[in-house]
């Protein structure tokens, strides 16, 4: 399928100053696809030139389409020495190539140095048009829709799930190669980045083929990875699941319910037969492929359930759940020796069975302190460095009603008789009691009481469970030694008989519940609260720290890994304390060991708040609602004020800590007439460079020693001012863009989804020589993020997209050099661009004049950083 690419550049703005002499620039860009190469006219002196070039055209193959991305470099002219590089655009072709998709990319999009950062806009202007080809042998896929939703997509209809679909693709990595020692840190920066979108598109383009031979038409929970092999290469790998999808085009495709699962569970029918389907075991009791426990289900009372279930997937909507849902994690860390090849290899292979015991061993604990039955949405990563080994698995438990309700902890030790020991173990078990006891009451979790006067329907039978849970293995004459006579039946028995068991006993009582008015979990939806509003503020938090090698053993690893990721999630629920009642959804923990003795733990989720008493506010007008969201938009909510976290000062575990960001997108904290008076809703990048310059200033300020804690939102909303490079921002009628909402959910609260646009997935380098300057490692890692979300959100709304869903930070890999002043970090970023509609507009506009459409989208929009 032969295909024409055509592109126009149409003009610049707010460029950098390149000539030192007149203070301007004369800028003229080159436009690149495969081989060939354009070039526009040298624009003279100005920062904001209008080239309004003619239309270059490329004719290419649909394949190039797929592999290539378009890149456009704007360069400064000089006469007598070399042009000096501004910076560079790569725009990916791929979502133009969907019969369902946009027609044109058109917009500003951020000019990105590896170096320096974003350095100005330019508004480009891409066509494509396709040819038919019937070629059987051609390798392209072009018309395979990806989403890196792992649900069917809202508006779509699965008609066959054809399977799993896998691939990956090797090359060699330009920072390895000979040529890199002669070379710029900026060429090798951009050769790497380009390599890897050549790649990613490649990757793309097989999987597409291979979904095509399966007779699909999309891939649904496309997840695209990279990993540095170092002189070994690069590896770029992607799974997804091949679906063949029809669009939904009746209006009942497209009803509020669709997109907004609170009302999905209050809605669905009250079949209990459905409700608890997902639980029933599947196995002949007699045949089972592993041993389980097993009684009547409670719900039914016709098929057999396990006491406790274990799952990956999120929670089913129509399940029966009895109180709310809490997020648990285990967490372990294992030191091991330096070695290389078959040495290190054997090395990891036998740690990580026991690492895997225990993670799970940790979970079950866990599950069980907090009083609930089933763990939902799991996720295991075993991140292995070179001196250490680190495991961390996150899940949303839960209290099933199908499923028997929990026994409680017991302790047991096996030492002499010792007065002070016993005494020791009896504080303990009390202490652990007495948390089950508060978690239940924190949780509502109250099963109602089982009524043995049901006709025709089996009794559950009494559980007398003897499962053992520790440690470490032991033969079988040691678990004949415990005493399972002692305490209730139906207790989980926990045996201490060495330090590591204490430890463990010890790390179920270290998790700290969350503050009253907030709930965490892992999942898109928090089970047991269905009340949602529209405000959602997605965040990225990334903390790296250095441990100290001295005397380092696996009880004070896993208690100093333990502390971070709890010191982690209270400053989360420090700073969001004002949107209380709040749950933090879809968090998701990534840890890295960049570097010997280096930790870096990145945290992406989105804060949703709920309203309890939202069932009293159902018979409200279309207009008393708008009227209500105004008056809550006047509300200053900005959670996250580009504020540096200087708790860990004092009170970390790690005393060498480095530094610590958040960087906080789709805030409402700004009030509504001000944001439509004082905001360039067209210019992404210079909301970016506001807010890094305010990053920096803050960064300087505490390193000079001179941290406060507390900012007002006028102070620390550089938006709020309204003088971005002294502009005032247009009126409504003249703006380009609103603003495109970020969030890691495949849904937004309170909308409903018209489109998808394509996936986006984009990679950047970013690298500098002036780390101290720049603010440390905070003030360098917090731009650099802030600098991802504004291109994101440039390339989406150059689709026509208003938010992106299901976004992941699937990489953020740092690597530093304190005594060169030097840092270099890579993120990898992907996600849905999607067009939305609220579903209170659609309201508002069905009972109001067309007339004031422009003055409501105004007060709709909402500030980001």
């Amino acid at each position: 399928m032969p295909g024409k690419l055509k592109v126009k550049i149409v003009a610049g703005r707010h460029l950098p100053v390149m000539d030192r002499a007149s203070d301007l620039t004369d800028a003229f860009v080159e436009v690149k696809f495969g081989n060939t190469t354009f070039k526009t006219d040298v624009y003279l002196k100005s920062l904001n030139p209008q080239w309004n070039s003619e239309w270059f055209k490329f004719e290419v193959d649909d394949e190039d389409l797929q592999d290539e991305p378009l890149q456009i470099t704007v360069l400064d002219h000089d006469t007598y020495s070399a042009n000096d590089a501004i910076g560079k655009v790569y725009i990916d072709i791929d979502p133009l190539l969907y019969s369902e998709a946009a027609t044109v990319i058109s917009g500003w999009f951020p000019i990105y140095d590896t170096i320096h950062g974003i350095r100005g806009e330019i508004n480009v202007v891409v066509k494509v048009d396709l040819f038919n080809d019937l070629n059987r042998f051609r390798q392209s896929s072009c018309g395979v829709k990806f989403f890196c939703t792992t649900s069917i997509p809202k508006c779509y209809r699965a008609v066959i799930i054809h399977g799993f679909v896998e691939e990956l693709v090797v090359n060699e990595d330009p920072e390895y190669q000979w040529i890199d020692r002669i070379r710029t840190p900026r060429a090798s920066n951009e050769a790497r980045q380009r390599l890897i979108s050549l790649m990613s598109g490649e990757l793309q383009r097989k999987i597409g083929l291979k979904v095509l031979e399966m007779r699909g038409n999309a891939v649904v929970g496309y997840l695209q990875c990279f990993d540095l092999e170092g002189e070994s290469g690069l590896v770029v790998r992607a799974i997804g699941t091949a679906c063949t999808l029809d669009k939904l085009s009746s209006p009942a495709a497209f009803l509020p319910a669709c997109n907004s699962p609170s009302k999905e569970m209050k809605e669905l029918e009250e079949n209990l037969s459905t409700r608890c389907g997902f639980c029933h075991i599947p196995y002949d009791e007699l045949n089972m492929p592993f041993p389980a426990h097993l009684t009547y289900c409670y719900n039914c009372r016709k098929q057999k359930v396990p006491d406790v279930l274990f799952t990956t997937i999120d929670l089913p909507t129509d399940a029966t759940v009895i109180g709310k849902g809490c997020l648990i994690q285990a967490r372990l860390c294992r030191l091991k020796k330096k070695a290389q090849a078959e040495a290190n290899a054997t090395a990891i292979s036998n740690l990580l069975p026991f690492m895997e015991y225990e993670v799970h061993t940790q979970l079950m604990n866990k599950l069980k302190l907090k009083g609930m039955n089933a763990l939902f949405g799991l996720r295991i990563q075993i991140t292995v460095g070179e001196n250490m080994l680190m495991g961390l698995a996150s899940a949303t438990g839960v209290y099933l009603a199908a499923l028997p309700t929990p026994g409680g902890i017991q302790i047991a030790g096996k030492t002499p008789n010792d007065g002070s020991y016993e005494q020791h173990i009896s504080h303990m078990q009390k202490k652990i009691n007495d948390t089950i006891a508060k978690n239940k009451e924190l949780y509502e979790i109250n099963p109602p009481e089982i009524s043995e006067e049901i006709i025709g329907s089996p009794i559950p039978e009494p559980r007398q469970r003897s499962r053992l849970l520790r440690s470490q293995s032991e033969s079988s004459d040691e678990v004949t030694e415990l005493d399972l006579s002692h305490g209730k039946k139906d207790a989980f028995v926990l045996e201490i008989d060495d330090t590591d068991a204490m430890e463990d006993v010890h790390s179920l009582l270290t998790d700290v519940p969350p503050p009253s008015g907030f709930y965490s979990c892992n999942t898109e939806i928090m089970p047991g609260i269905n009340n949602w509003t529209s405000e959602i503020q997605m965040f990225t938090s990334v903390r790296v720290i250095r441990l100290s090698s001295l005397n380092l053993t696996n009880q004070a690893l896993n208690k100093n890994f333990n502390d971070l990721c709890e010191n982690l999630l209270k400053s989360l629920y420090f700073k969001l304390r004002s949107m209380i009642p709040c749950c933090l959804c879809h968090v998701n923990f990534t840890v890295s060991l960049p570097e010997d003795e280096l930790i870096q733990v990145t945290v992406t989720a989105v804060a949703i708040t709920f309203d309890k008493n939202q069932a009293l506010q159902t018979t409200k007008t279309p207009v008393e609602k708008s009227l209500q969201r105004a008056s809550t938009d006047n509300e200053e909510l900005l959670q996250f004020p580009l504020e540096l976290c200087s708790d860990s000062l004092h009170s970390h575990p790690f005393p060498p800590v480095k530094e610590h960001l958040e960087s906080a997108s789709s805030n409402s904290g700004i009030p509504a007439a001000q944001r439509a008076t004082s905001v360039d809703y067209s210019s992404f990048a210079d909301r970016c460079s506001s807010w890094i310059e305010l990053i920096k200033l803050k960064a300087q300020t505490i390193r000079r020693g001179s941290i406060k804690t507390t900012v007002t939102v006028e102070k620390a909303s550089p938006v709020g001012d309204g003088n971005f490079r002294n502009r005032s921002a247009p009126p409504c009628a003249n703006s380009t863009v609103g603003v495109v909402k970020m969030t890691p959910l495949s849904f937004i609260p309170g909308a409903k989804i018209t489109k998808y646009l394509g996936i986006i997935n984009m990679f950047f380098i970013r690298e500098t020589t002036s780390l101290r300057e720049e603010g440390g490692v905070s003030g360098f890692l917090h731009a650099f993020i802030a600098e991802v979300f504004a291109m994101v959100r440039a390339h989406v709304a150059a689709l026509g997209g208003n938010a992106v869903v299901s976004y992941i930070m699937k990489q953020c890999v740092f690597m530093e050099n304190p005594n060169k002043n030097q840092a270099q970090c890579l993120i990898n970023v992907s996600g849905d661009a999607v067009v939305f509609v609220r579903e209170s507009d659609l309201e508002v506009v069905s009972s109001q004049q067309p007339t004031t459409n422009c003055q409501s989208s105004c007060t709709e929009g909402e500030v980001t950083t």
